[in-house]
């Protein structure tokens, strides 16, 4: 089978309901849920994934476990259909999938990091103080500026051509949004997501995360890496722990990662998980490249993938 790449998509892509038609569809991804449901005593995995409403699901400490799992498990069901990948990326969470689907951790291991990882981000955000905006239509110098004018707000991801996100104070990116318009951005949303992830608020964090990171057991992975903090690819464990460390509290580099895997010469992705946000994004990236979302099992017949 032609040789494909995989991406997984961070937080944002969650929705309601999110991976209960394969749960119903297919015995490995109750499986890999049940599993989830032991190792995480505080939290259901299926509860939050089929039944949650969308402001319990947003909250990061749920959704990161939970958007980690659904796409795991669509990933484990391409796996068995004879899918594989040597090249493997993910978009912030989603990085944590990749690895897991890698084979550098376990999903148990990769669960729990992600759970704890939620916990991390959420506590470095007392109050509920911060989060991202996206800013489309200028260009990342005069973003960079503004921030750097308004204080307390900074870029976080550099998602495509077009498209960047800042993160940091609400109060300030409500400042920073106005300014950027000003400047000459077409338009500036806010996300919903639960805090300026990405951006120095969230250094504090890292320390505990090196420490979650370094308990774990890992492995030599079944492909490369590429990393979101420097777009670089690395099948080394001991650099891919530490870019997850520096990932933490540091810019998305998602639009170079994409152009470093289209160098690389890979033109077919495939999706596992909800949204469609990374097919979304590549378009604007590449025009070479054809990615398949894979949210509904209906979906796998689409992919188009050579023998």
């Amino acid at each position: 089978m032609e040789n494909i790449g995989f991406i997984f998509p961070g937080q944002g892509a969650q929705k309601q309901g999110m991976g209960k038609s394969f749960y119903d569809a297919f015995e490995t991804v109750r499986e890999v849920f049940d599993t989830a449901d032991k190792v995480l005593s505080d939290c259901s995995m299926k509860s939050l994934c089929f039944e949650a409403d969308e402001e319990e699901l947003r909250k990061t400490e749920n959704t990161q476990p939970s958007l980690f799992t659904v796409s795991y498990a669509i990933y484990r069901v391409l796996s068995e259909k004879g899918y594989s990948g040597k090249v493997f990326a993910g978009h912030s969470l989603g990085e944590y999938t990749a690895i897991t689907a890698s084979g550098y951790i376990g999903f148990e291991d990769g669960l729990r990091i992600v759970r704890k990882r939620g916990l991390l981000m959420r506590d470095c955000d007392p109050g509920s103080e911060g989060g991202m905006a996206a800013v489309m239509g200028l260009d990342g110098d005069a973003i960079e500026r503004i921030c750097s004018e308004t204080g307390d707000v900074s870029p976080a991801n550099f998602n495509s051509p077009g498209q960047i996100v800042i993160s940091g104070k609400k109060d300030k990116i409500e400042q920073a949004c106005e300014k950027l318009e000003a400047a000459g951005a077409k338009r500036t949303v806010v996300l919903n997501v639960g805090g300026p992830f990405h951006s120095p608020y969230m250094k504090e964090a890292a320390g505990e995360l090196e420490k979650e990171l370094g308990a774990i057991e890992w492995k030599t992975g079944n492909g490369t890496i590429v990393s979101n903090v420097n777009a670089r690819m690395t099948d080394d464990p001991d650099k891919i722990k530490k870019n997850l460390v520096n990932q933490l509290f540091n810019p998305v580099l998602w639009s170079l990662s994409c152009q470093r895997l289209v160098e690389l010469g890979c033109l077919r992705f495939i999706e596992p998980g909800p949204s469609g946000i990374l097919k979304g994004l590549f378009r604007r990236i590449s025009k070479e490249v054809k990615v398949f979302s894979v949210e509904e099992p209906g979906n796998i017949d689409k992919i188009e993938i050579t023998d």
